[in-house]
């Protein structure tokens, strides 16, 4: 006879099962070791790892003596967004909240600190803050603070700091650089906005005093009203260059004198087509990235109140540019090459040799780009569309090419254009050299397919061709694929695939 147990001793409530097992689970974290649960602390934001003050007593003071690598001192996570417009007195609270972790952390620990403030402090306060986390064992500083109309002091350990390699500066921030000291001797990677002439002077003085650096991000934002402003970046240990300048004024002349016959990296960034001029003996560049210009802008009204050409400024830089491997060019870009270059013939009678010469290199649209293996243009308007034979002659080694229709962002003045059919004999890396390609903001069969028979049928070594489909209908999906499928492919190898973006 086999007996059966008590059905009661097997069946147990669920609600005391879930609950004794989550009691188990927080046995078992708090058991761990001191430093054990000290070492989790210090791998968390220094906000949560604060925060597990209130779960019981063992963990009041536990925090205090982690050795955390990273000290996050950020207003955005002291409450959670929905609560700041609810909340007067946020400013003392995060003000309390940093005092409370400066006295109690083990700052000698800390290699990174991040200081992000989204509301105003007193600026006495800041630099306290300041002068007490940064120490000489601090390898990487990011500090982000709304402009002040007084700069923000640096402390001055940070400048003689061996083991200081990565600096960020999103602040009116004042270099008081130390007499007979050098300066910033290990520092590899710097960020900086610049805000005024003093900024660009001080900014212009660390090439001369950074023997190291690799990695330059500067950020120009002149809220003064100079006529001319003029930024000279000259290193030769550098490798990667992003400029980024906003234009408050048009009565503003910008300039940028890039000497780095290291750089690897270039990425210049607009609003207003600044004057660029680029060292003769820059080595091949790995790739650049090219949006200058305004998006919107009118550059035959522009020209003619300010008297000055400035869609050539977008060709010339291209011209410096010949040794680039990889290319994208914005659609703000190509908009003033395309400008500059349907209106070469009409200029002014009293130019002098420079503008001649430029005017001829223009005309023969002179750019040549040998190095080039891939290519990224975006377009705005069809007028810019007209350039694309041109630049696909000037790139004879092209291997990989990106077309995309800038749809979104500046879209009030946007009209539909079709990419159309590239005018000209049949360019040489089309004959030899291109492989893949992409299409981006493909808009239908009425619009662009003659663009895409024309690649299919003149590439003769294509293998891959993706189109990015904006925003059809099932049907107008279908009657795509079919038409695709029907075009004749001089590459056999080519694949061709149809995405789409919803």
């Amino acid at each position: 006879m086999i007996r059966q147990r008590n059905p009661r001793t097997q069946i147990s409530s669920p609600r005391l099962t879930k609950k004794a097992k989550q009691e188990e689970e927080e046995d078992m974290i708090a058991n761990l070791p001191d430093d054990v649960l000290s070492h989790i602390l210090s791998l968390l934001p220094t906000k949560h790892a604060v925060a597990t003050t209130v779960l019981s007593k063992k963990w009041t003071n536990l925090w205090t003596s982690a050795s955390f690598f990273k000290l996050d001192l950020d207003d955005r996570l002291l409450l959670r967004p929905k609560s700041l417009t609810s909340m007067p007195n946020h400013a003392s609270l995060f003000a309390n909240f940093v005092n409370h972790v400066l006295g109690l952390i083990n700052l000698p620990c800390v290699q990174k600190i991040t200081f992000f403030c989204s509301d105003s402090y007193d600026l006495n306060l800041i630099n306290s803050w300041l002068l007490v986390a940064c120490t000489s064992n601090v390898v990487e500083v990011d500090i982000r603070i709304p402009y002040t109309q007084n700069p923000i002091e640096l402390p001055q350990i940070l400048y003689a700091s061996r083991s200081l390699r990565v600096l960020k500066l999103n602040a009116n921030i004042s270099l008081d650089f130390p007499p007979d000291c050098v300066c910033f001797p290990s520092l590899k990677v710097l960020w900086i906005k610049v805000y005024n002439q003093d900024g660009i002077t001080f900014t212009q003085k660390l090439f001369h005093i950074c023997f190291v650096l690799e990695d330059l991000f500067m950020e120009s934002d002149i809220l003064n009203k100079e006529r001319e402003v003029v930024f000279t970046v000259k290193s030769n240990t550098l490798k990667r260059l992003k400029i980024e300048c906003l234009v408050h004024s048009f009565d503003i002349e910008y300039s940028f004198v890039v000497d780095c016959p290291n750089l690897e990296h270039l990425d210049l960034c607009d609003d207003f087509l600044a004057k660029y001029k680029i060292a003769t003996d820059l080595k091949v560049l790995d790739d650049a990235k090219i949006c200058i210009g305004l998006p919107s802008a009118d550059y035959g009204a522009f020209e003619l109140y300010f008297e000055v050409k400035h869609s050539n400024r977008a060709f010339e830089l291209l011209e410096a540019l010949s040794n680039v491997k990889s290319l994208s060019l914005s659609g703000c870009t190509t908009g003033a090459v395309s400008y500059s270059y349907e209106t070469v013939e009409h200029t002014d009678s009293d130019e002098n040799e420079d503008g001649i010469a430029l005017r001829i290199r223009l005309g023969n649209f002179m750019l040549k780009f040998p190095f080039l293996r891939r290519l990224e243009l975006g377009f705005r308007t069809s007028e810019s569309w007209n350039i694309l034979t041109l630049l696909l002659h000037s790139s004879p080694n092209l291997q990989h090419l990106i077309l995309r229709k800038e749809l979104n962002g500046y879209s009030v003045g946007y009209k539909r254009f079709s990419y159309g059919m590239p005018k000209g004999s049949v360019p040489e890396c089309l004959l030899c050299h291109l492989k893949e390609m992409e299409i981006w903001g493909f808009e239908g069969v009425k619009y662009d397919l003659p663009m895409v028979e024309f690649f299919l049928g003149n590439a003769e070594v294509l293998q891959k061709m993706k189109i990015y489909v904006h925003e059809l209908s099932s049907d107008e999906e279908i009657m795509l694929s079919e038409h695709v499928l029907e075009i004749p492919k001089l590459s056999e190898a080519c694949q061709v695939e149809i995405k789409y973006e919803y």
